[in-house]
């Protein structure tokens, strides 16, 4: 995977955070007056303070929340239907690849933490669902070998990446001569919101809205390209 893939723009409107402080909370982009018609959500363990705080932002959308990994369904609201499933590439009676419900949407948040399983998942993605999803804040995991190369690319065909923070659980590593935190927190836009081509992002990392997963691990500071660039012009 090319460092290139990761590059961070600037995103044409303001970020908030949802959720709950620390590991469980995102930033996302606040879209004016958007269209969303559901939240999908993955791997969302014990903690559902996203899911409510989204659906009470958005109070017209149904959010459907899966994790296989959890004996009994997170307490919430009527706006949350809990499932049972693991999300991956395929389809079997414990995994589900979310391709019957996105056929049957048109403006969709995604929001995934499940473990690895995120790459070969928007691999089994084709074109048409991919350009369903309005926003994406996915946290991946470890994606430094060929295999994560087609998902990447696939994510910036029709999306642009405008935030990124580290997991300060899990350290970073060199990889092709940039140092890039093993696990990270992305969210990714869609580009019909920009009007043109945007800019390169320049705000530090971790910004403002960001907060440490882990509280006895110190700040991933990251502040060079492709995920900041500091660089300015008179």
């Amino acid at each position: 995977m090319h460092p290139s893939l990761l590059t961070v723009y600037k995103s044409p409107f303001k970020k908030i955070r949802l959720g709950k402080d620390n590991d469980g909370g995102y930033v996302i982009i606040d879209i004016p007056n958007p269209r969303y018609d559901i939240l999908i959500a993955g791997g969302v363990d014990d903690d559902i303070s996203f899911e409510e705080h989204f659906t009470t932002k958005y109070p017209s959308v149904k959010c459907i929340a899966f994790d296989g990994s959890v004996s009994a369904a997170p307490e919430h609201n009527t706006n949350i239907t809990f499932v049972h499933k693991f999300i991956s590439g395929y389809n079997d009676e414990h995994v589900t690849n979310l391709h019957d419900i996105i056929d049957n949407h048109n403006s969709i948040f995604i929001k995934m933490d499940i473990e690895g399983h995120e790459i070969p998942w928007i691999k089994s993605l084709n074109t048409e669902r991919l350009n369903k999803l309005e926003q994406i804040t996915m946290e991946f995991h470890f994606p430094f070998s060929e295999n994560e190369i087609e998902a990447f690319e696939k994510l910036n065909q029709n999306h642009f990446l405008v935030h990124f923070h580290p997991n300060t659980g899990c350290g970073l590593r060199n990889h092709n001569g940039v140092n890039i935190p093993n696990v990270f927190e992305c969210t990714y836009l869609h580009k019909k919101y920009f009007t043109r081509f945007p800019e390169l992002n320049s705000d530090t990392i971790p910004g403002t809205l960001d907060m440490k997963n882990v509280l006895t691990c110190d700040d991933i500071y990251i502040n060079y390209p492709p995920f900041v660039n500091l660089e300015r012009t008179f």
